[in-house]
């Protein structure tokens, strides 16, 4: 099968078109056929080399974590999908990964994937996947969000994980406060969110007369100790992205009423066919481009200089 592959570590230059088996689906698994994916933070930081848990360790490495696409294959017992089947969902995100979505095909869990809508493009879903698993997981479940009159305040609003985050923040019948720069907060406000602040204004910390039940650093650019007096008693700040600064103010918080955590997305089923219904309901991810495969690292580029709102979404059927 065709494949855009990393072959070291160290730059987003080091990807080449590859030849490579195409995987046989074991017992439980499907082979999914590859519309589309998407270019993530995840895909920067593995090429650079600074999370290498994050992926296995042989080369040439298949990168690309969100995937779209069609069943090509199933293994034996799997009897949750038949061949032809559109579905959507992503790759866990740890050292045990040794495939990508930047390929032909990819072998899935039967149980890791949802049926994609019929209404909706591979584009979208791809587009989907991570990004409001992410928030959905973090908001919902780590944060614990109130049922009524619950306020949350996001970060990285141009990114997909942030500008998703208003959507299920406002699902959940959140008041939703945005936070970013003059782009993403176009997009928030068309997203719906309530108050919006231009993170490039001195004190902007304090625009907001609000106290939040969940502060959601999608950004992955702040620390609990800056907010912690933002959050409402019980309250939680997550982040995306795990650091050192993140350790310190895990354990700092347990002394103080609010606490920090961090989201580490899975692919839970139940989570997936959620999304899938919202989907097919008009939920809107919003996709900045789509690039050809065989342009991984054109789009990897445009992702280190932060020129995009939304996903960049790859192009893997027609793109090698």
């Amino acid at each position: 099968m065709h494949a855009i592959c990393l072959t070291k570590y160290g730059s987003i230059s080091n990807f080449a078109k590859t030849e490579l088996p195409a995987p046989i689906p074991k017992h439980g698994q499907i082979r999914v056929k590859v519309h589309s994916s998407a270019v993530g933070p995840a895909d920067f930081k593995v090429a650079m080399g600074l999370v290498k848990f994050l992926h296995g360790r042989k080369f040439p490495m298949t990168l690309g974590y969100d995937f779209s696409g069609v069943v090509d294959a199933v293994g034996e017992g799997q009897t949750r999908w038949k061949i032809g089947d559109a579905v959507f969902g992503f790759l866990p995100y740890g050292p045990g990964n040794n495939q990508g979505a930047f390929a032909e095909f990819l072998i899935a869990p039967e149980d890791q994937v949802a049926l994609k809508p019929t209404s909706i493009s591979h584009a979208l879903a791809a587009a989907s996947a991570t990004a409001a698993l992410t928030a959905l997981q973090g908001i919902r479940d780590l944060g614990k969000l109130p049922l009524a009159n619950a306020h949350v305040l996001i970060t990285g609003v141009s990114g997909a994980v942030g500008s998703t985050g208003i959507l299920v923040a406002k699902k959940m019948g959140a008041h939703v406060t945005a936070i970013g720069s003059q782009r993403g907060l176009e997009l928030a406000n068309r997203l719906g969110a309530d108050v919006v602040i231009d993170r490039k204004q001195s004190g902007f910390d304090e625009k907001s007369q609000n106290l939040y039940d969940v502060i959601f650093d999608a950004a992955a650019a702040y620390r609990w100790s800056f907010w912690k007096t933002k959050l409402k008693p019980g309250g939680s700040f997550i982040t995306t992205l795990p650091s050192l600064a993140y350790a310190a103010d895990k354990l700092v918080s347990l002394f103080f009423s609010s606490n920090a955590q961090m989201v580490f997305v899975k692919a839970y089923d139940n989570d997936l066919n959620l999304l899938a219904k919202w989907l097919g309901e008009g939920f809107e991810v919003s996709i900045d481009s789509i690039i050809p495969v065989g342009e991984v690292a054109k789009g990897l580029s445009r992702y280190q200089k932060g020129n995009f709102v939304g996903r960049i979404v790859v192009d893997v059927a027609n793109g090698f």
